[in-house]
């Protein structure tokens, strides 16, 4: 069953709200590391939750010493099992330098796995977990030395990440997501998706496709495994960043790469503004998607 997209909304509000997590009571010994709760045990509440674990460094241990111990501590996942690791299992920590009280987290391509609320909630997990420490004030995250997903800034403090009361809608908007249905063609379902402070309807609408329909008579046209780093729109233009993995995941039949980029590009469009959409991977625009020519859905098509 497809994870509840209000969920999704919901969390994507990390970005604008004005509590911090709890912590666990003072006096108790070891580092602050923030981690996830299962969803089942959050309860529609604040995902995000702190633990004091200890890191069995040398007595002296430097301050990057002790800041990587922190990164491969909440990549493990909480010490009794309570608590996840917001990023995917087998993920490693590359390298991590400080300079100028910010630290430089560069992680293995398993961090590009993720993208829109699980790519945020592991950015404010990391910079939570590091900037609890006295020699760190803001965290910048890349993978294997690239940044990774559509972030307002590459540069984290402690207070970009704040976490939501599950309120304060900004708006709702309506759009049109196309979805496979019995015959193999796509069908528009019309959705009202609500936004919240900090969320674009671009990034948002990406969210609510890779979520599935809501009718049971339509089916998901994206493949399992298929995921977005980011989507950005400016003047008119949506450039949508694709992973390798996504792809990857493609299944081989010409036909069933083309439902899939109209899909994306029928619902993008959507969306007023949008005029012209453009693919990317690793950073250069992709010719082809699969078999299929990018210029097919290049263009909004006219009437």
């Amino acid at each position: 069953m497809k994870r509840r997209i209000a969920w999704a909304l919901a969390a994507l509000a990390l970005l604008a709200a004005c509590a911090a997590p709890a912590e666990p009571e003072t006096g108790a010994e070891g580092a602050l590391v923030y981690y996830l709760l299962p969803e089942e045990d959050a309860q529609g509440g604040d995902r995000i939750r702190a633990s004091r674990e200890r890191l069995d460094l040398p007595e002296g241990a430097g301050a990057e010493e002790t800041a990587r111990a922190v990164v491969k501590r909440l990549l493990a996942g909480s010490e009794d099992g309570s608590m996840l690791s917001p990023l995917p299992e087998g993920t490693e920590l590359l390298g991590l330098e400080i300079r100028d009280r910010t630290a430089y987290v560069d992680l293995d391509g398993g961090l590009r796995e993720l993208s829109g609320v699980e790519l945020s909630l592991a950015d404010y997990c990391l910079t939570l977990s590091l900037t609890a420490l006295e020699s760190v004030r803001a965290v910048m995250v890349t993978a294997q030395g690239r940044p990774v997903g559509q972030q307002p800034k590459q540069v984290f403090y402690e207070r970009d990440v704040l976490l939501s009361d599950m309120g304060d809608v900004l708006q709702t908007v309506e759009v049109e997501l196309y979805f496979l249905n019995s015959r193999g063609g796509l069908t528009a379902e019309r959705r009202a998706l609500s936004l919240y402070e900090g969320q674009t309807l671009a990034e948002t609408l990406v969210a609510a496709l890779l979520e599935g329909p809501e009718s049971r008579e339509l089916i998901r046209a994206l493949p399992e495994g298929f995921a977005v780093n980011y989507v950005r729109v400016d003047s008119g233009v949506c450039y949508v960043s694709l992973p390798a993995a996504s792809l990857a995941a493609l299944p081989e039949g010409e036909e069933l790469q083309r439902m899939i980029l109209w899909s994306l590009a029928e619902s993008l469009y959507s969306i007023d503004l949008i005029e012209e959409i453009r693919l990317l991977a690793d950073g250069e625009e992709l010719e082809f998607f699969g078999r299929v020519s990018v210029d097919t859905i290049a263009v909004r098509p006219k009437g």
